[in-house]
């Protein structure tokens, strides 16, 4: 029977001739190679054909018989199609397709690969005429000159055609038996006996659901082992991982002791396969974290190999895989390894002093921690003999740790004692973590004291004092931008929200395109024959990725300020990417719907606004992103960092590619390695006369009845959580923060919560939130209010109508935004703009209203200062008082000293620029930055 698939290549008529002479044809010698077959047709035991046929998985599309010269697709001869349907089995499938299926392909290839010689087959020059068929040009060409392929190599070699000879002759293997002896495999079929490859094994076990296999007395218990690996400190305190596995009942077996066949290993005459399981001792945290030293891949330990963990790095291994290696079977780790213990800020130190004979200091410096005492001189010695951990117990010791760096030039006498000046003790307090405990006569104690009396008097480098006007430093930011771009490199532009990141963008644009050579009015749909250029003489193609919220935005200043660079907005239904399209402005959403008709393109220059979008390297629109073909990529954001430093270098990794190491440990180390690639500016450096910002905390009490309802929550959803904590059980995330949420907005007011429990209950923010909108009503201003919560903005805007107070309003479902932002800047009457957090964060200008008012507290306080930052930006006039609400004795009090420490965060991590130099690269350091270290 013909195969389903290629009856389109015959007539109805020939069909039917062939179903009626089928049974006299005498089809002989069958032979294919490749996806080409052929075979001798004897007809009426008379005339001989030689039909030639090639097919690919779908339909036939080269043929020849000696029948007919003119053969045509639809309608070939019943000669073809007896070589297709001998060629094929009941199932449709063709020899060619089985035979790579089968196991005696795998023997073969295995065979060759290994090098191992075979008796040479009879061969059959028809498959040279194949081989033409289905062969190309430069695969024959290469093959003859010996340079072919390991794939032509292998089908022009002996193996190739013993493989195909005994799938013709045995097919499946049915009968055959496979022995295993002094760790080689042979594999016995009939009269004959072959030795099969180790590699080949486990293709042999495969065929036919494990029934060559199970015939041969073998057992299969596939995913019946677990790997695992054994942990050995050497004498030399190095750690030795030696690969285990663990069978169904929990006995250990070394990996090493085991035969391997394939994927298959084999204990007593069982072959079981591993369990897929996730690798021990993987990067549990946050890719690009600044943590400890990074000794191994962050995907993990290999199974199937040991591993030697040098002295030198051990220290760092426990401490970072403490928990799994508590996890483990007691039988693969020591104790001092599974129940390690390290010196913590919360362990004591003792300052043992010795009556004053001298202004020198007489004191013994010993560490408490897990009930062992550690004296400063054995860490000492420890790091004399160049050692990096010391073990006490199973409590370690990080002696390469920089807090013990002034042991270094430290002299001991007696008992491991030593003399001191004053300074010298007070830095060796100030450099040794520990919880300090005095031990001592008086005389000594006041010393001991001063420490305790001294102020943190180390700061953070600050930032030259600046005095530009506004358009110097947007030409320092394009300078910056230009040499970046000249040079191959990426970069983050990181001004404050409303400084005009937007401008110096369209500066760069402007500056790679010739205007003067473009016609065009620079309106959506407009196109012209003569494209902008590269000022190097190529076309520049540039992709602006934004948020949806700020595509009108690119749209208007695009068309004001760059009319004559035609750009298209690809965006909406319909839409479509012109052939002739060089500068497109599109949605992240929409780029993640079009990548693959976006990423066809190669693009000059990639604009990413708002950055931090895509802070998460593991996001759909972080992976759309890096997909773009593109020869630079500028990120454009005002909060680099909202609350881990790895956000940054996430980013940093995506505009500049390759340039960060894996792990940066020291957070001062990463503020230098970023600073070529990061420019970043304050409102408060660039812009004196911009109208001063007055940041206002007001403080409320919960009502009697709000308080009520908040201490019911406390003790139904609050207290169980954290007694599962102490208890050390994991909670998932969301339990948690959807408690958090609750006693949030019953702190908003209990009506937020839409239900009969807070229906008629007062509100004690409420009530200070309308009396701040009554004075600022009654003095004419306009208000911004931000909420995270939809139902407390419509309790809001619902208090707006009842007083016939005009509101404009933006949320996440808000289609007509840019109507909103005009008619509150534009209509004297609409005083209130009622928004939530996410959606009217970034991209609008409400410079109209002079106060703002966080009704609630965001989680970090970056993206609230980007939220006020729509008000207080270029532009305003007026001075902005920002006013955040917070309940007093609840948990919004706490949110305030978090959020306070995360923008500490961004401010360390990020330092600002002076924007009275120009950002460039000096050419040593272009010398470095373009170098290869071997």
């Amino acid at each position: 029977m013909i195969p389903s698939r290629f009856v389109p290549a015959f007539s109805p008529s020939t069909i039917q001739q062939f179903d009626a002479v089928a049974k006299r044809l005498a089809i002989r010698s069958p032979l294919f190679f490749r996806s080409a077959y052929t075979a001798y047709v004897v007809e009426n035991e008379r005339r001989t054909f030689a039909p030639i046929v090639v097919v690919d998985p779908a339909k036939i599309t080269r043929w020849w018989c000696s029948c007919n010269e003119q053969l045509r697709f639809g309608d070939l001869c019943r000669h073809l199609a007896a070589v297709l349907a001998t060629s094929s089995n009941a199932d449709g499938q063709l020899t060619n397709e089985r035979y790579e299926a089968s196991f005696w392909r795998s023997v073969g290839f295995e065979s060759f690969t290994e090098g191992r010689q075979v008796a040479e087959p009879p061969h059959d020059k028809r498959e040279d005429l194949l081989r033409k068929y289905v062969m190309t040009d430069q695969e024959l060409e290469l093959l003859r000159r010996g340079a072919g392929s390991t794939r032509t190599k292998w089908e022009s070699s002996a193996w190739y055609r013993w493989s195909k000879e005994q799938f013709i002759r045995f097919g499946d293997g049915e009968g055959a038996m496979l022995s295993i002896r002094d760790g080689g495999a042979q594999l016995a079929l009939g009269d004959s006996e072959l030795v099969i490859p180790k590699s080949a094994v486990e293709y042999v076990i495969s065929a036919g659901d494990g029934a060559i296999a199970r015939t041969s007395g073998f057992a299969l218990a596939p995913e019946s082992l677990t790997p695992s690996l054994r942990l050995e400190l050497t004498p030399a305190f190095a750690l030795k991982l030696v690969p285990v596995v663990i069978d169904s009942i929990g006995t250990i077996h070394e990996r090493a002791s085991l035969a391997r066949f394939g994927r298959w290993l084999l204990l007593d005459e069982t072959f079981a396969t591993l369990r897929d399981v996730p690798l021990l001792f993987g990067d549990s945290g946050a890719r690009g974290q600044a943590a400890l030293f990074e000794v191994r891949p962050t995907t993990g330990l290999p199974f199937d190999r040991e591993t030697l963990i040098p002295e030198s790095e051990v220290f760092a291994f426990v401490s970072k895989h403490r928990h799994a290696l508590s996890l483990m079977p007691r039988e693969l780790v020591p104790q001092q390894l599974r129940d390690a213990r390290f010196f913590e800020e919360k362990d004591e130190v003792s300052y043992d002093f010795a009556p004053a004979t001298s202004e020198l200091l007489d004191v013994d410096v010993v560490l408490h921690c897990g009930g062992e005492l550690i004296p400063a001189a054995d860490i000492a010695a420890a790091r004399k003999e160049k050692k990096h951990v010391l073990v006490r117990g199973n409590v370690w010791i990080d002696v390469a740790d920089a807090q013990f760096a002034w042991l270094d030039a430290t002299r001991f006498y007696g008992a491991g004692r030593m003399l001191l000046t004053k300074l010298e003790y007070l830095r060796v307090r100030s450099l040794v973590r520990g919880k300090a405990v005095f031990r001592g006569d008086e005389a000594t104690e006041a010393v001991f004291r001063v420490f305790d009396d001294l102020h943190d008097a180390s700061a953070a480098p600050t930032p030259a004092a600046l005095g530009i006007d506004l358009y110097g430093y947007q030409q320092t930011g394009y300078h910056w931008l230009w040499l970046l771009q000249q040079n191959g490199f990426g970069g983050l532009l990181c001004d404050d929200m409303g400084l005009g990141k937007t401008h110096q963008a369209m500066a760069l644009i402007r500056a790679l395109c010739h205007p003067e050579r473009s016609e065009g009015s620079g309106r959506e749909g407009h196109a012209t024959d003569d494209s902008p250029s590269l000022t190097l003489g190529t076309t520049p193609s540039i992709l602006i990725v934004c948020p949806t919220s700020v595509i009108d935005h690119w749209r208007e200043k695009l068309a004001r300020y760059l009319p004559d660079i035609p750009f298209t907005i690809h965006y909406g239904a319909g839409r479509g990417v012109r052939r002739d399209a060089r500068l497109i402005v599109t949605s992240y959403g929409v780029l993640r719907s079009d990548l693959e008709r976006l990423r066809a393109r190669t693009f000059d220059l990639l604009i990413v606004d708002e950055i931090q979008t895509i802070k998460n390297p593991d996001t759909a629109t972080h992976q759309a992103l890096r997909a773009i073909d593109r020869r630079i990529a500028i990120g454009l954001t005002g909060t680099p960092v909202e609350n881990h430093e790895r956000e940054l270098k996430t980013l940093v990794d995506f505009v500049v590619p390759g340039y960060l190491p894996a792990t940066v440990n020291d957070r001062r180390l990463l503020q230098r390695l970023v600073r070529p690639f990061v420019l970043r500016r304050t409102k408060a450096q660039v812009l004196p006369e911009l109208p001063p910002k007055i940041v206002d905390k007001r403080y409320c009490e919960l009502t009697p009845e709000q308080r009520a309802i908040y201490r019911s929550v406390i003790e139904s959803r609050a207290e169980p959580l954290r007694a599962q904590l102490r208890a050390g059980a994991k909670i998932p995330y969301i339990h948690v923060f959807a408690a958090l949420n609750y006693l949030k907005q019953i702190c908003n007011h209990p009506a937020s919560l839409r239900g009969p429990l807070g229906a008629d209950v007062p509100s004690g923010k409420w009530e200070l939130f309308t009396e701040l909108l009554d004075e600022c009503m009654t003095s004419g201003l306009k208000v911004v209010v931000f909420s995270q919560y939809l139902s407390m903005l419509e309790l809001i805007e619902q208090h707006l109508d009842r007083n016939n107070i005009g509101f404009a309003s933006i949320k996440g479902a808000t289609r007509e935004r840019g109507a909103e932002v005009k008619r509150f800047r534009d209509d004297p009457e609409c005083r209130v703009f009622t928004a939530s957090l996410r959606a009217a964060g970034v991209g609008i200008d409400l410079t109209s209203a002079s106060v703002v008012i966080h009704y609630d507290r965001w989680w970090n306080q970056a993206r609230e200062d980007q939220a006020t930052d729509r008000v207080h930006r270029l532009g305003q006039n007026k001075g902005v008082q920002v006013i955040k609400l917070i309940t007093r004795h609840t948990l919004e009090e706490k949110i305030d000293a978090l959020v306070e420490s995360k923008a500490a965060l961004a401010h360390d991590l990020i330092q600002t620029d002076d924007p009275s130099l120009v950002k460039q690269f000096t050419p040593e350091e272009l010398d470095q930055l373009l170098g290869w270290d071997e």
